[in-house]
């Protein structure tokens, strides 16, 4: 316990930044699912077939594993944010497209008749009653996507989205148990409490809900943009895998530069988990420099004489 609480001292604040970092990318893949999967689900309801078709397909979405999509993504859109955003928004589209259908469909047919007799338009009928009765299914497979994000954003790290993902890596390198139980036990309270704020939701107005999601929009919205705009000056982007020598090396690099390009902002993008993954993101210009060791060279990326 001793050293657990050494270790949360030293890396405090890499735990803060950490949590911030997982925590913008769960809720933005959150919001971006959300967005894609309950329009759609609430446009099926009476398209039987299409429905069938795409809880089909995004069934079968979520069965990828998760590190064949990242791979798959990198020569695509890149490294960070972006890949990890699309793998996590990917395995949220299920539950809340499968909850939001059931909870439109499982409404009594007596209630729906009832809205039509008071001659509701069907914008009206949908927010004053259709919407209402199914919010807690709904609010359901949203808490459900949520806890799925939160535990796979940890693969973000592999790819230098950051998070909290990165403690867990750090720990399995480094054989430090401190880390990766500070990583593992950081992500779960951040699941309960985040779990706990949509639950929140269940009971809560359909406008209550809207005005809620808007704030979060805003707010990620502004450290988006403001993240954008400290970072406007020309910057070198140095990555490296995980272990002692590649950050001693990507330091080592960013010192240098630095001191001789000072109008230069090197930006370091440690802890990378795959040979692959950096190889791809070099070759299509999303980092700058990475240290590689000369047998890996020889042995992954050369290609051999037949």
């Amino acid at each position: 316990m001793g050293q657990i609480m050494q270790t949360f001292n030293e890396r405090r604040g890499d735990l803060w930044q950490a949590l911030l970092q997982h925590l913008q990318i769960s809720t933005l893949s959150l919001l971006i699912a959300m967005v894609i999967a309950i329009p759609l689900a609430i446009w099926v309801v009476k398209h039987k077939k299409i429905s069938e078709f795409l809880l089909q397909l995004t069934g079968v979405l979520q069965t990828i594993p998760s590190l064949a999509l990242l791979g798959l993504l990198i020569p695509v859109v890149g490294i960070g944010t972006v890949p990890a955003v699309i793998a996590l928004v990917v395995y949220a589209l299920l539950p809340i497209f499968q909850n939001t259908y059931l909870g439109l469909t499982e409404i009594d047919p007596a209630l729906e008749e009832a809205a039509d007799a008071f001659g509701m338009s069907r914008m009206k009928k949908l927010f004053k009653v259709e919407l209402p009765l199914a919010m807690p299914t709904i609010i359901s497979g949203i808490r459900t996507a949520l806890v799925l994000i939160i535990g796979t954003a940890t693969l973000a790290a592999l790819i230098g989205a950051g998070g909290l993902g990165t403690f867990i890596l750090l720990g399995i390198d480094r054989n430090n148990t401190s880390l990766i139980l500070i990583g593992a036990v950081a992500s779960g309270v951040l699941a309960i409490i985040m779990s706990s704020l949509i639950k929140w939701l269940e009971h809560a107005s359909v406008k209550t809900a809207v005005s809620v999601l808007a704030v979060i929009v805003v707010l990620l919205g502004g450290g988006s943009a403001y993240n954008a705009y400290i970072n406007r000056t020309e910057t070198v982007t140095i990555a490296g895998k995980l272990g002692s020598e590649p950050e001693i090396l990507i330091n080592m690099y960013k010192e240098l530069i630095e001191q001789d390009e000072q109008h230069i902002k090197v930006t370091l993008k440690p802890n990378f988990g795959k040979t692959t993954f950096l190889f791809n993101a070099l070759r299509n210009e999303q980092i700058d420099i990475y240290p590689e060791f000369t047998g890996t060279v020889l042995e992954t990326l050369a290609k051999k004489s037949q």
